[in-house]
């Protein structure tokens, strides 16, 4: 895949020095000349960066209010590397009758030491053959806001070995992050019998 990505990105390359050297010797104005560039450079860029998901890098975006959990992998903080650590969950949507739907996709959420124990149960409980379901709500209401601050505040109060401390000027961070619960996957919902 990444063959891919450096071929469209050299491919690219070609195709703005093809326009160089044609802008260049043409009768155009300056100006034209010169927006020709700036918008082949832009597309350029747009296109490599474009790419970029088609390397299966994990999304940081928002994750779908109902998914099957397939996997779960915690990278917990380390301060010698001044790593934050980060959870890592390979998600499937699934629709209104518990059904997946779609791709597989792996996101990235900013770690936490609850949402970590609450995924790696849910790892475990995958492990031993339960499927797990997840839920991701919005922290728009101020309980959930709360419940999340007590949970960075939990996080960062630990002492014990290993723990790290949170600071609670991310709680910014955190008003933007999710609520995600892991529950026992129901089967289906299947359609009334004549």
């Amino acid at each position: 895949m990444t063959a891919t990505v450096l071929a469209i990105s050299a491919a690219y390359v070609v195709i703005a020095v093809l326009l160089l050297s044609l802008g260049l010797a043409s009768r155009f104005t300056w100006w034209v000349k010169a927006a020709a560039i700036v918008v082949t450079s832009a597309f350029f860029v747009e296109a490599f960066f474009a790419t970029k998901d088609l390397l299966g890098w994990p999304r940081n975006g928002q994750l779908p209010n109902r998914f099957q959990l397939l996997w779960v992998r915690v990278v917990e903080p380390d301060r010698l590397s001044a790593n934050p650590g980060a959870i890592y969950l390979w998600i499937e949507e699934v629709d209104e009758n518990n059904v997946p739907d779609g791709v597989p996709r792996s996101y990235r959420l900013p770690y936490s030491r609850p949402l970590a124990d609450r995924s790696s149960k849910a790892r475990d409980e995958i492990m031993s053959g339960k499927p797990q379901q997840g839920t991701a709500a919005d922290l728009a209401t101020s309980d959930k806001k709360d419940e999340a601050k007590a949970d960075l505040e939990q996080a960062g109060s630990r002492t014990d070995l290993g723990a790290s401390t949170v600071d609670l000027d991310q709680f910014q961070l955190l008003q933007q992050m999710q609520r995600v619960e892991f529950s026992p996957m129901p089967g289906p919902t299947l359609p009334p019998k004549p």
